[in-house]
């Protein structure tokens, strides 16, 4: 993409409140992909049934997870950070929510990391020598049920990359600029209070949309 100020905003603003599902790597490292619900409005006919999308981060060189268990008494509010031993065991994790939050905050390229980033994650991993000349920084807010009680976390993600495009799931390519320009409609829709933006409306769409989960290991990364 052209990483000018005003393309960089947009995909931060197509990604702002998004819903990340998934985290994967290509088995040779030439990309890494966020399997994403995000929200986004076409120009005619109503919200998209299918709010999957993946971000694909070329080239990828650094990549840190950082899983800690949500503890609103503690004064980081945040438990220690968990070992991670893999993607594929992030990948279980995610499998195991039965919520997952949006993230939020409008800015995720090219961001510094939070304050409170910790200096062991819970995975670290150098795909490839050096460093990307980009990053994106992510976070899930999220939970699941353990003996019989619902526990909240938070896991957060960065990546340094050279590029990115979007794709639907699929795979199929999607233009950046359509990604884009289907988020900021969503938005301005949300504040002219668009009727295909109704309360039943979103609902309607989000219970359409297939999960992630449906989308198979066995073959992905050969597309």
């Amino acid at each position: 993409m052209d990483w000018d100020e005003k393309t960089q905003a947009a995909v931060d603003l197509a990604l702002n409140e998004a819903d990340v599902l998934g985290i994967r790597l290509e088995p040779g490292g030439a990309w890494c992909d966020l399997m994403l619900h995000v929200l986004a409005l076409p120009q005619v006919g109503p919200i998209d049934s299918d709010a999957r999308r993946i971000l694909r981060l070329t080239s990828p060189a650094q990549l840190s997870l950082a899983l800690r268990a949500d503890h609103a008494e503690t004064p980081s509010g945040y438990g220690p950070v968990i070992p991670l031993a893999s993607l594929d065991a992030a990948e279980d994790f995610f499998a195991s929510l039965s919520w997952s939050g949006s993230m939020y905050g409008w800015t995720f390229l090219d961001r510094s990391l939070p304050r409170d980033w910790p200096a062991q994650p819970s995975l670290a991993m150098q795909v490839r020598p050096g460093t990307g000349p980009h990053s994106l920084y992510w976070f899930n807010e999220c939970g699941r049920p353990e003996d019989g009680r619902e526990v909240a976390y938070c896991l957060e993600g960065t990546i340094t990359f050279d590029d990115l495009q979007v794709l639907r799931a699929g795979p199929a390519p999607l233009p950046l600029d359509q990604f884009t320009a289907d988020a900021r409609r969503y938005w301005s829709g949300l504040h002219d209070r668009d009727e295909r933006l109704s309360s039943a409306a979103q609902r309607t769409a989000q219970d359409g949309t297939p999960s992630w989960r449906s989308f198979l290991r066995p073959g992905y990364n050969d597309q």
